[in-house]
């Protein structure tokens, strides 16, 4: 997906989440690319979550507080993967088996953003905390 150098832009993606899921934080890692520019490399990643499970509403959806990656690129057409995230708290009330809602962005307003085109998400990297060692 491409994400603009100058407007705010999301992408949104849902995954029903492991029986081990101990319903905690979670953290990512983006994995992206971009075409040719000459100078100013920065990225800013933006991930946001919000658990819904059986006979949850769907009408008002508020994501948690974001958390972001920041990165930087340099060689045209090279895949770069940003630093972890801190921990990012998953809105709504997380229990087992909930499908996890989430919100990713490109941060364009953030000073550390400087990438003057688009910034290509190839990928993201979801790091979860299980305490069940099976999914039985």
């Amino acid at each position: 997906l491409d994400f603009d150098a100058t407007t705010q832009q999301f992408a949104a993606f849902s995954l029903p989440m492991p029986k081990g899921w101990n319903e905690g934080t979670i953290s990512f890692t983006p994995i992206w690319m971009h075409p040719s520019t000459a100078t100013n490399f920065g990225v800013v990643w933006a991930l946001q979550a919000l658990a819904r499970g059986n006979d949850d509403g769907l009408d008002v959806v508020a994501y948690g507080t974001e958390q972001t990656s920041a990165d930087t690129g340099g060689t045209t057409n090279d895949v770069y993967k940003g630093p972890e995230s801190a921990a990012i708290s998953v809105a709504g009330v997380p229990v087992a088996e909930d499908i996890v809602f989430f919100r990713i962005k490109r941060n364009p307003a953030d000073a550390a953003d400087t990438l003057a085109v688009d910034a290509r998400l190839i990928a993201i990297e979801l790091f979860i905390t299980v305490d069940a060692s099976t999914e039985d």
